[in-house]
Protein backbone atom coordinates (compact mmCIF):
# COMPACT_ATOMS: atom_id res chain seq x y z
CA UNK A 1 0.00 0.00 0.00
CA UNK A 2 1.10 3.94 -0.67
CA UNK A 3 0.66 6.81 1.59
CA UNK A 4 -0.36 10.16 -0.77
CA UNK A 5 0.50 13.04 2.02
CA UNK A 6 -1.05 16.11 0.09
CA UNK A 7 -2.90 19.18 1.52
CA UNK A 8 -5.59 20.29 -1.53
CA UNK A 9 -7.42 17.01 -2.69
CA UNK A 10 -10.55 17.07 -4.37
CA UNK A 11 -13.61 17.15 -1.68
CA UNK A 12 -15.72 15.53 -4.29
CA UNK A 13 -16.37 15.02 -8.13
CA UNK A 14 -16.79 18.30 -9.39
CA UNK A 15 -14.19 20.38 -6.98
CA UNK A 16 -11.32 21.18 -9.00
CA UNK A 17 -8.70 21.67 -6.22
CA UNK A 18 -5.60 18.83 -6.19
CA UNK A 19 -7.26 17.02 -9.35
CA UNK A 20 -3.90 16.11 -10.27
CA UNK A 21 -3.16 15.01 -7.29
CA UNK A 22 -5.74 12.41 -7.75
CA UNK A 23 -5.46 11.79 -11.39
CA UNK A 24 -1.81 10.33 -10.05
CA UNK A 25 -3.35 8.72 -7.35
CA UNK A 26 -5.73 6.79 -9.52
CA UNK A 27 -2.98 5.89 -11.62
CA UNK A 28 -1.60 4.43 -8.86
CA UNK A 29 -4.70 2.47 -8.24
CA UNK A 30 -4.91 1.41 -11.89
CA UNK A 31 -2.04 -0.17 -12.10
CA UNK A 32 -2.73 -2.69 -8.95
CA UNK A 33 -1.75 -0.51 -5.57
CA UNK A 34 -4.12 1.07 -2.71
CA UNK A 35 -3.25 3.91 -1.92
CA UNK A 36 -4.10 5.76 1.53
CA UNK A 37 -4.45 9.21 0.97
CA UNK A 38 -4.41 11.75 3.78
CA UNK A 39 -5.57 15.51 2.98
CA UNK A 40 -6.65 19.09 4.12
CA UNK A 41 -10.63 19.13 4.16
CA UNK A 42 -13.71 18.48 5.55
CA UNK A 43 -15.40 15.37 6.11
CA UNK A 44 -14.94 12.07 7.38
CA UNK A 45 -12.79 9.15 5.57
CA UNK A 46 -13.81 7.86 2.40
CA UNK A 47 -13.17 4.65 -0.05
CA UNK A 48 -13.51 3.69 -3.56
CA UNK A 49 -11.23 2.19 -6.25
CA UNK A 50 -8.97 0.84 -4.20
CA UNK A 51 -8.53 4.56 -2.57
CA UNK A 52 -9.29 5.86 0.63
CA UNK A 53 -8.95 9.08 1.73
CA UNK A 54 -8.49 10.47 5.11
CA UNK A 55 -9.55 14.07 5.72
CA UNK A 56 -8.67 16.55 8.43
CA UNK A 57 -11.14 18.60 9.27
CA UNK A 58 -9.71 22.18 10.18
CA UNK A 59 -11.92 24.74 8.50
CA UNK A 60 -8.89 27.48 8.98
CA UNK A 61 -6.20 25.26 7.72
CA UNK A 62 -8.65 23.79 4.90
CA UNK A 63 -9.56 27.47 3.86
CA UNK A 64 -5.40 27.87 3.72
CA UNK A 65 -5.00 25.23 0.96
CA UNK A 66 -8.01 25.82 -1.03
CA UNK A 67 -9.54 28.85 -1.20
CA UNK A 68 -6.38 31.35 -2.44
CA UNK A 69 -3.51 29.08 -2.34
CA UNK A 70 -1.03 28.79 1.28
CA UNK A 71 1.69 31.13 -0.11
CA UNK A 72 -0.90 33.84 -0.44
CA UNK A 73 -2.72 33.20 2.64
CA UNK A 74 0.24 33.32 4.74
CA UNK A 75 1.99 36.02 3.09
CA UNK A 76 -1.11 38.55 2.85
CA UNK A 77 -2.94 41.00 5.47
CA UNK A 78 -2.47 42.11 8.11
CA UNK A 79 0.56 40.97 11.16
CA UNK A 80 -3.21 39.48 12.88
CA UNK A 81 -4.12 37.71 10.19
CA UNK A 82 -0.89 36.08 9.21
CA UNK A 83 -0.61 34.79 12.75
CA UNK A 84 -3.74 33.52 12.78
CA UNK A 85 -2.71 31.90 9.25
CA UNK A 86 0.35 30.69 10.82
CA UNK A 87 -0.93 29.03 13.81
CA UNK A 88 -3.42 27.40 12.39
CA UNK A 89 -1.42 25.86 9.43
CA UNK A 90 1.55 24.94 12.61
CA UNK A 91 -1.56 22.93 14.09
CA UNK A 92 -2.70 21.44 11.04
CA UNK A 93 0.51 20.12 10.35
CA UNK A 94 0.83 18.63 13.80
CA UNK A 95 -2.41 16.53 13.12
CA UNK A 96 -1.37 15.53 9.57
CA UNK A 97 1.74 13.93 11.15
CA UNK A 98 -0.13 11.87 14.05
CA UNK A 99 -2.48 10.75 11.16
CA UNK A 100 0.35 9.96 9.25
CA UNK A 101 2.75 7.99 11.49
CA UNK A 102 -0.40 6.37 12.47
CA UNK A 103 -1.40 4.95 9.13
CA UNK A 104 2.28 4.76 7.91
CA UNK A 105 2.65 1.08 9.54
CA UNK A 106 0.35 -0.19 6.27
CA UNK A 107 2.51 1.46 4.01
CA UNK A 108 5.42 0.03 1.93
CA UNK A 109 6.06 3.79 0.62
CA UNK A 110 4.83 7.46 0.99
CA UNK A 111 4.35 9.90 -1.98
CA UNK A 112 3.92 13.73 -0.93
CA UNK A 113 2.48 16.67 -3.06
CA UNK A 114 3.94 20.03 -2.18
CA UNK A 115 7.17 20.14 -0.22
CA UNK A 116 5.96 22.44 2.77
CA UNK A 117 4.03 20.80 4.42
CA UNK A 118 3.54 17.84 2.71
CA UNK A 119 7.18 16.42 2.60
CA UNK A 120 8.44 17.43 5.62
CA UNK A 121 5.02 15.53 7.24
CA UNK A 122 6.14 12.31 5.32
CA UNK A 123 9.80 12.39 6.47
CA UNK A 124 8.39 12.95 10.26
CA UNK A 125 6.18 10.48 9.82
CA UNK A 126 7.71 7.67 8.39
CA UNK A 127 11.51 8.22 7.92
CA UNK A 128 11.85 4.36 7.13
CA UNK A 129 9.62 4.50 3.83
CA UNK A 130 10.94 5.17 0.06
CA UNK A 131 9.80 8.63 -0.22
CA UNK A 132 9.12 10.45 -3.26
CA UNK A 133 7.72 13.91 -3.09
CA UNK A 134 6.22 16.11 -5.73
CA UNK A 135 7.15 20.08 -5.67
CA UNK A 136 4.71 21.76 -8.08
CA UNK A 137 5.36 25.49 -8.13
CA UNK A 138 4.30 27.86 -4.77
CA UNK A 139 6.02 25.58 -2.50
CA UNK A 140 9.45 25.78 -3.67
CA UNK A 141 8.97 29.33 -3.88
CA UNK A 142 7.56 29.47 0.17
CA UNK A 143 10.21 27.52 0.59
CA UNK A 144 12.86 30.02 -0.10
CA UNK A 145 10.92 32.48 1.83
CA UNK A 146 10.59 31.08 5.59
CA UNK A 147 13.14 31.30 7.66
CA UNK A 148 15.32 28.35 7.54
CA UNK A 149 14.26 26.94 4.30
CA UNK A 150 17.48 26.14 2.79
CA UNK A 151 18.06 23.90 5.99
CA UNK A 152 14.89 22.55 5.38
CA UNK A 153 15.49 21.48 1.80
CA UNK A 154 19.06 19.66 2.52
CA UNK A 155 17.58 18.13 5.03
CA UNK A 156 15.10 16.42 2.92
CA UNK A 157 18.00 15.86 0.27
CA UNK A 158 20.21 14.45 2.86
CA UNK A 159 17.70 11.98 3.69
CA UNK A 160 17.60 10.42 0.31
CA UNK A 161 14.28 11.46 -1.02
CA UNK A 162 13.54 11.62 -4.86
CA UNK A 163 12.14 15.03 -5.71
CA UNK A 164 9.74 14.95 -8.31
CA UNK A 165 9.90 19.14 -10.08
CA UNK A 166 7.43 20.12 -12.21
CA UNK A 167 9.98 21.69 -14.54
CA UNK A 168 13.69 22.02 -14.61
CA UNK A 169 12.87 25.83 -13.69
CA UNK A 170 11.97 24.50 -10.53
CA UNK A 171 14.36 22.23 -9.87
CA UNK A 172 17.73 24.96 -10.89
CA UNK A 173 15.85 26.96 -8.23
CA UNK A 174 15.01 24.54 -5.51
CA UNK A 175 19.09 23.61 -6.28
CA UNK A 176 20.23 27.54 -5.97
CA UNK A 177 18.18 27.59 -2.45
CA UNK A 178 20.04 24.35 -1.46
CA UNK A 179 23.49 25.81 -2.37
CA UNK A 180 24.20 22.59 -4.18
CA UNK A 181 22.62 20.39 -6.47
CA UNK A 182 19.95 18.08 -4.86
CA UNK A 183 21.92 14.69 -5.87
CA UNK A 184 24.97 15.65 -4.33
CA UNK A 185 23.47 16.45 -1.09
CA UNK A 186 22.08 12.69 -1.55
CA UNK A 187 18.59 13.00 -3.19
CA UNK A 188 17.48 11.47 -6.53
CA UNK A 189 15.53 14.39 -8.86
CA UNK A 190 13.16 13.89 -12.05
CA UNK A 191 11.44 16.59 -13.77
CA UNK A 192 7.97 15.27 -14.59
CA UNK A 193 4.99 17.52 -15.11
CA UNK A 194 1.64 17.24 -12.94
CA UNK A 195 -0.44 14.74 -14.60
CA UNK A 196 -4.15 16.12 -16.47
CA UNK A 197 -6.88 13.56 -17.27
CA UNK A 198 -6.20 13.23 -20.63
CA UNK A 199 -9.80 11.33 -21.02
CA UNK A 200 -11.33 15.06 -19.96
CA UNK A 201 -9.14 17.53 -21.82
CA UNK A 202 -8.88 15.97 -25.38
CA UNK A 203 -9.65 17.33 -28.87
CA UNK A 204 -13.32 17.16 -29.85
CA UNK A 205 -14.76 17.67 -33.34
CA UNK A 206 -16.40 21.01 -34.42
CA UNK A 207 -20.02 19.65 -34.23
CA UNK A 208 -19.56 19.34 -30.32
CA UNK A 209 -17.69 23.18 -30.00
CA UNK A 210 -20.77 24.64 -31.48
CA UNK A 211 -23.18 22.42 -29.46
CA UNK A 212 -21.18 23.81 -26.32
CA UNK A 213 -20.77 27.44 -27.87
CA UNK A 214 -24.94 27.33 -27.72
CA UNK A 215 -25.29 25.67 -24.52
CA UNK A 216 -23.26 28.43 -22.75
CA UNK A 217 -24.08 30.76 -24.44
CA UNK A 218 -21.12 32.13 -26.74
CA UNK A 219 -21.26 34.22 -29.33
CA UNK A 220 -18.40 35.37 -31.48
CA UNK A 221 -14.52 35.07 -30.87
CA UNK A 222 -14.35 33.55 -27.15
CA UNK A 223 -10.81 34.08 -24.99
CA UNK A 224 -10.34 31.57 -22.55
CA UNK A 225 -8.81 32.17 -18.89
CA UNK A 226 -8.80 29.71 -15.93
CA UNK A 227 -7.18 30.32 -12.44
CA UNK A 228 -7.33 31.83 -8.47
CA UNK A 229 -8.30 35.18 -9.07
CA UNK A 230 -4.70 36.28 -7.69
CA UNK A 231 -1.73 39.15 -8.54
CA UNK A 232 0.46 36.08 -9.70
CA UNK A 233 -1.70 34.62 -12.50
CA UNK A 234 -2.05 38.21 -13.96
CA UNK A 235 -6.08 38.78 -15.47
CA UNK A 236 -5.54 42.39 -14.96
CA UNK A 237 -3.00 42.30 -17.77
CA UNK A 238 -5.31 40.12 -19.89
CA UNK A 239 -8.00 42.61 -19.14
CA UNK A 240 -6.13 45.45 -20.13
CA UNK A 241 -4.93 43.74 -23.02
CA UNK A 242 -8.52 43.01 -24.59
CA UNK A 243 -9.26 46.90 -24.01
CA UNK A 244 -6.16 47.70 -26.21
CA UNK A 245 -8.34 46.01 -29.23
CA UNK A 246 -10.83 48.07 -31.44
CA UNK A 247 -14.41 48.20 -29.78
CA UNK A 248 -15.58 46.80 -33.23
CA UNK A 249 -13.46 43.70 -32.96
CA UNK A 250 -12.87 42.94 -29.06
CA UNK A 251 -13.53 39.45 -28.36
CA UNK A 252 -15.57 37.87 -25.11
CA UNK A 253 -13.41 37.24 -22.04
CA UNK A 254 -14.11 34.26 -19.53
CA UNK A 255 -12.23 33.76 -16.57
CA UNK A 256 -12.80 30.73 -14.86
CA UNK A 257 -11.98 30.75 -10.86
CA UNK A 258 -12.37 32.73 -7.84
CA UNK A 259 -10.14 34.42 -5.18
CA UNK A 260 -9.92 38.08 -3.62
CA UNK A 261 -9.07 40.27 -7.08
CA UNK A 262 -12.87 39.45 -8.77
CA UNK A 263 -13.88 42.78 -7.39
CA UNK A 264 -11.17 44.60 -8.75
CA UNK A 265 -11.29 42.47 -12.35
CA UNK A 266 -14.91 43.43 -12.30
CA UNK A 267 -14.21 47.17 -12.27
CA UNK A 268 -11.23 47.18 -14.46
CA UNK A 269 -13.46 44.99 -16.92
CA UNK A 270 -16.10 47.97 -16.94
CA UNK A 271 -13.69 50.34 -16.85
CA UNK A 272 -11.96 49.20 -20.32
CA UNK A 273 -15.26 48.75 -21.99
CA UNK A 274 -14.52 44.62 -21.91
CA UNK A 275 -17.20 41.84 -22.20
CA UNK A 276 -15.66 39.80 -19.17
CA UNK A 277 -17.74 36.20 -17.59
CA UNK A 278 -16.34 35.40 -14.46
CA UNK A 279 -18.62 31.76 -13.85
CA UNK A 280 -16.78 31.24 -10.86
CA UNK A 281 -14.76 27.88 -10.02
CA UNK A 282 -15.21 25.37 -12.60
CA UNK A 283 -15.02 21.58 -12.08
CA UNK A 284 -12.73 19.39 -14.30
CA UNK A 285 -15.23 18.39 -16.71
CA UNK A 286 -16.78 21.63 -16.88
CA UNK A 287 -13.47 23.29 -17.58
CA UNK A 288 -12.66 20.64 -20.80
CA UNK A 289 -16.44 21.67 -22.15
CA UNK A 290 -15.08 25.76 -21.50
CA UNK A 291 -11.97 25.10 -23.68
CA UNK A 292 -14.25 23.69 -26.25
CA UNK A 293 -15.77 25.57 -26.93
CA UNK A 294 -13.69 29.04 -26.74
CA UNK A 295 -11.19 29.93 -29.30
CA UNK A 296 -8.15 30.80 -27.38
CA UNK A 297 -6.90 30.25 -24.18
CA UNK A 298 -4.30 32.62 -22.11
CA UNK A 299 -2.67 32.27 -19.54
CA UNK A 300 -0.90 35.67 -18.92
CA UNK A 301 1.11 35.33 -15.71
CA UNK A 302 3.52 37.60 -14.22
CA UNK A 303 6.58 37.49 -11.48
CA UNK A 304 5.92 38.67 -8.18
CA UNK A 305 8.17 41.26 -6.50
CA UNK A 306 9.05 38.84 -4.24
CA UNK A 307 10.43 36.35 -7.20
CA UNK A 308 7.70 34.13 -7.05
CA UNK A 309 6.68 32.78 -10.42
CA UNK A 310 4.54 30.14 -12.13
CA UNK A 311 6.12 26.70 -11.67
CA UNK A 312 4.53 24.58 -14.68
CA UNK A 313 0.70 25.37 -14.67
CA UNK A 314 -1.46 22.23 -15.41
CA UNK A 315 -4.08 24.67 -17.07
CA UNK A 316 -1.78 25.37 -19.92
CA UNK A 317 -0.92 21.67 -21.09
CA UNK A 318 -4.87 20.67 -20.53
CA UNK A 319 -5.83 24.02 -22.79
CA UNK A 320 -3.17 22.43 -25.34
CA UNK A 321 -4.33 18.88 -25.11
CA UNK A 322 -8.22 20.02 -25.89
CA UNK A 323 -6.58 21.80 -29.11
CA UNK A 324 -6.91 24.93 -28.00
CA UNK A 325 -4.44 27.56 -29.31
CA UNK A 326 -2.39 29.14 -26.41
CA UNK A 327 -0.79 32.34 -25.41
CA UNK A 328 0.99 32.44 -22.60
CA UNK A 329 3.80 34.77 -20.69
CA UNK A 330 7.40 33.43 -20.87
CA UNK A 331 8.21 32.94 -17.32
CA UNK A 332 8.75 29.90 -14.88
CA UNK A 333 8.69 26.32 -16.88
CA UNK A 334 6.25 27.84 -19.59
CA UNK A 335 9.43 28.30 -21.59
CA UNK A 336 10.12 24.31 -21.60
CA UNK A 337 7.21 23.98 -23.97
CA UNK A 338 8.15 26.67 -25.85
CA UNK A 339 8.52 23.60 -28.98
CA UNK A 340 4.37 23.56 -28.56
CA UNK A 341 3.01 24.43 -32.20
CA UNK A 342 -0.06 25.54 -30.22
CA UNK A 343 2.24 27.86 -28.01
CA UNK A 344 3.34 31.53 -27.97
CA UNK A 345 4.99 33.12 -25.29
CA UNK A 346 5.08 36.89 -24.71
CA UNK A 347 6.61 38.63 -22.07
CA UNK A 348 4.75 39.26 -18.83
CA UNK A 349 3.43 42.55 -17.66
CA UNK A 350 2.81 43.66 -21.37
CA UNK A 351 -1.04 44.22 -22.37
CA UNK A 352 0.12 45.77 -25.65
CA UNK A 353 2.32 42.64 -26.88
CA UNK A 354 -0.67 40.31 -25.08
CA UNK A 355 -2.94 41.99 -27.63
CA UNK A 356 -1.31 41.41 -31.05
CA UNK A 357 -1.35 37.65 -30.27
CA UNK A 358 -5.00 37.93 -29.48
CA UNK A 359 -5.55 40.10 -32.47
CA UNK A 360 -2.94 37.61 -34.69
CA UNK A 361 -5.30 35.04 -32.95
CA UNK A 362 -8.84 36.29 -34.37
CA UNK A 363 -7.07 36.76 -38.06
Amino acid sequence: MIGVICTSYPRGPEDPAGSFVRTRVHALAAAGQAVEVIAAGPGSAESAHNVRVFRIPAAGAAEIFYAGGAPEALESGGFGWRARAWLEAVHFTARMTALAAQRAAGWSAVESHWILPSALVARAAAPHLRHRAHAHGGDVFFLARVPGGASLARFLCRSGIELVFASTDLRDRFAHLCGDTPEALGARTCVQPAPYDSLLFRPRDVAEHHSLRRRLGLKGFTVLAAGRLVPIKGFDVLVRAVGHLPGGVRPNLVIAGTGPQEPRLRRLAAACAVDLRLPGLLSPATLAEWMTAADLFVHPCRPLSNGRSEGAPVVVREALAAGLSVVASAVGGLPELAGHQRLTLVAPEDPSALAAEIASAMA
